[in-house]
């Protein structure tokens, strides 16, 4: 992950607006510069397009990274090594979107990691592993959207802090989240009485790992990227 981690400084209060692939040099210019050995053109790659990469592993492997606090890193891993390698072997035959080329190979990275990887639990219908993330369709704009995908990786690693136990119960956040309780306990063998009593003491300690790594409670933060819209 880059350096611009606004969750980690003022919840994206003071995020540029002017960040994004049009800010700096062309794509295709960094592009010839990594080709060349410039490590700092391919730095600068992955600061404009590294949230929009994590952005679509999470849409479209969104269990796995619930599952393991590995997935989301090693899978953008993956993707830009698959970038790099991929402009290595065929370098005058470059992207005409680099946006799009980065979420196609980032697609297939979690279509392959995910047939070796099943998942730890049935997804609700409408929400599987492997659906189609329709980037084009979505109607945030980007400062919105890095906003909001940089509190869920702040979550991700929250979660990654979890004792075992309490990332066994974190596996079941979709049906929980919903309210059904008695799933999530029978999947998890416990009573519903007891995984509610526990999971209270989760959310807590979710709670206070999110204030400490943004500065503000989870529901301040979340108020901060929804107030962006309401500003335009």
């Amino acid at each position: 992950m880059s350096d611009t981690n606004c969750m980690a400084n003022s919840t994206c209060e003071d995020s540029p607006s002017e960040s994004g692939p049009s800010a700096g040099p062309d794509d295709d210019f960094l592009i010839a510069g990594m080709l060349s050995g410039d490590a700092a053109a391919l730095d600068k790659l992955i600061e404009r397009y590294d949230r929009l990469v994590r952005y679509t592993v999470l849409r479209v492997s969104h269990s796995h990274c619930l599952r393991d606090p590995h997935w989301l890193d090693t899978i953008a891993s993956d993707t830009w090594t698959g970038f790099v390698r991929s402009m290595q072997r065929s370098p005058d035959n470059r992207p005409k979107s680099v946006p799009a080329y980065l979420v196609r190979i980032a697609r297939n990275k979690c279509a392959s990691a995910m047939r070796h990887t099943p998942p730890a639990y049935k997804p609700i219908a409408g929400q599987e592993d492997g659906a189609t993330p329709d980037i084009a369709a979505t109607t945030e704009e980007p400062v919105d959207l890095l906003c909001r995908i940089e509190l869920l990786e702040n979550l991700r690693s929250c979660l990654g802090e979890l004792e075992p136990d309490e990332q066994r119960m974190a596996s079941e956040l979709t049906a929980i989240t919903d309210r059904r309780w008695k799933e999530a306990a029978a999947s998890l063998g416990m009573s519903e009485s007891t995984l509610r009593s526990r999971w209270k003491r989760v959310l807590e300690r979710l709670r206070r790992c999110i204030t400490r790594k943004t500065g503000k409670t989870l529901a301040r933060a979340e108020a901060v990227c929804d107030s962006l819209d309401g500003e335009r």
